[in-house]
């Protein structure tokens, strides 16, 4: 099929977010005297994975998320911590750690050629404009879109109707989503019409409720869909 459009997740799709959110961690940890010890690591990710899923239901707003992960893990740990001055200062880092995956200038390059590239990222505005600066890639889209900015979240088909209105096209199948979440990227798609690729590095089975166009293992293998 010729796209008229191809749009892009960020995290875990065309930016190593968890290197950048082990990184950021640390620092920010370290920082306020907190040993960053794997169980405390760990901690932190299971409470931050468990409120992204609520986000995307929406039963918590993104402002909210930001700093109860840090309220919980204080909690948690029963310390005396700021979570206000934890989220502040981990915003920050995550916008300063962590890389583009190898593969994403060069596809982005590619195809940007062919087609027009959107980005549409669930997160807080300044950790995902600071990355899109501190490497130059913002040049690479025909409109961006991300929740922190916009007040809704994938999976939400209004958040693909800004890109669609921006980009100046109709949501359909001519519009493919490339995304690794299913219950963001791949759910978005389907409520919104659109076709969806599954980001899909570890070869983890699809689910069967769900419609999967394309099951890519690398971002190269977008060259080969279109």
């Amino acid at each position: 099929m010729r796209f008229k459009a191809i749009l892009f997740d960020l995290d875990y799709t065309l930016f190593d977010s968890e290197t950048s959110e082990q990184e950021a961690l640390e620092i920010t940890l370290t920082t306020n005297g907190i040993d960053p010890i794997e169980s405390t690591i760990d901690r932190y990710r299971a409470i931050n994975r468990s409120l992204w899923k609520s986000l995307e239901r929406e039963e918590l707003t993104l402002a909210r998320l930001r700093l109860k992960r840090f309220e919980e893990l204080v909690n948690h740990l029963r310390i005396e911590a700021d979570p206000t001055v934890l989220a502040d200062m981990y915003t920050r880092n995550l916008g300063l750690c962590g890389e583009f995956y190898p593969q994403a200038k060069k596809i982005l390059k590619s195809i940007g050629t062919r087609t027009k590239l959107g980005l549409v990222t669930n997160g807080v505005s300044e950790t995902q404009r600071s990355r899109l600066n501190k490497h130059d890639f913002a040049k690479y889209f025909d409109a961006i879109v991300v929740s922190g900015e916009f007040g809704i979240a994938k999976p939400n088909p209004a958040i693909f109707l800004e890109m669609m209105r921006l980009l100046d096209l109709e949501s359909g199948p001519s519009v493919l989503m490339v995304g690794d979440s299913l219950t963001s990227d791949i759910a978005g798609a389907n409520l919104s019409g659109l076709s969806a690729c599954w980001f899909n590095p570890a070869g983890n089975t699809a689910p069967n409720d769900m419609t999967i166009d394309y099951d890519i293992r690398s971002l190269d293998e977008l060259n080969k869909i279109l």
